[in-house]
């Protein structure tokens, strides 16, 4: 009924104080409440998008109920630092630790998916990588950096809707979002995004762009022109086939 659903939502705000991954998926739940008030109907059909929602929901719900780390509820310094960017050609980022990827998106996929929503899966990467080789553990905390204030504020923002979107950006985007919450959710890693100037980017975005390059020609020029922004020990890795294989899916 319209009375549960506008509870539940409520409750739900109150675990977002202890688990913020909550406020990213309220907000398909609270368009479905505001379209009941249009026909005043005393059932409210769940659909598929408010049902994997409320799904993450009972997981969020059972780490709630074991107990949260206090290290992932105060604001606190990073102990990683990401930047990242992207551009119609591909996408790229790397870590203060030096660690960097690029991903070429494939020529069948080209210009399918809007630059923002590139941008956010940039960001969305390359913390994922140290999660998967265990560099970001249960309590650490990190910052993604990002040049694009979209993308930015989708890391942390539960608002995915927008007026004549088409459907199926918006769904690739809350998969999107969906996945980035589930990875630091088991991980137990809080995250912070911030975004800063893109001329101070300008290692992520060679990442992008210079496919002409191999990665050793790649890293030299990096260090000849940008050598105030290339951190120690900087090399690029192939990506995790996990990670390839799920922006391949995704731009499909």
């Amino acid at each position: 009924t319209k009375q549960q659903l506008e509870s539940t939502i409520g409750r739900l705000g109150h675990v977002g104080f202890v688990i913020p991954w909550v406020f990213h998926f309220l907000s398909r739940l609270r368009l479905l409440l505001s379209e009941s008030d249009k026909g005043k109907f005393r059932a409210i059909k769940i659909n598929e998008k408010c049902v994997k929602d409320l799904e993450l929901m009972q997981v969020v719900l059972d780490k709630a109920k074991k107990g949260i780390d206090m290290n992932l509820l105060a604001f606190r310094s990073p102990d990683r630092i990401y930047y990242s960017d992207s551009c119609p050609a591909g996408l790229g980022g790397y870590s203060d630790q030096g660690r960097a990827w690029r991903y070429k998106v494939p020529d069948k996929h080209l210009f399918k998916a809007s630059n923002n929503l590139l941008e956010f899966l940039a960001a969305v990467v390359t913390p994922w990588i140290d999660i998967i080789k265990k560099r970001l553990i249960a309590g650490d905390c990190a910052l993604s950096m990002t040049d694009s204030t979209t993308a930015e504020g989708w890391m942390r923002k539960s608002n995915f809707l927008k007026k004549g979107e088409a459907p199926i950006q918006a769904t690739a985007r809350v998969d999107a979002a969906r996945k980035y919450a589930s990875i630091f959710m088991d991980a137990n890693v809080k995250g912070y995004s911030q975004w800063f100037p893109g001329k101070s980017n300008n290692v992520a975005d060679a990442l992008t762009r210079d496919w002409h390059l191999g990665d050793d020609e790649l890293t030299s020029l990096l260090h000849s022109h940008f050598p105030e922004q290339m951190p120690e020990n900087f090399r690029i890795s192939p990506l995790p086939s996990e990670i390839s294989l799920w922006l391949t899916s995704l731009l499909q």
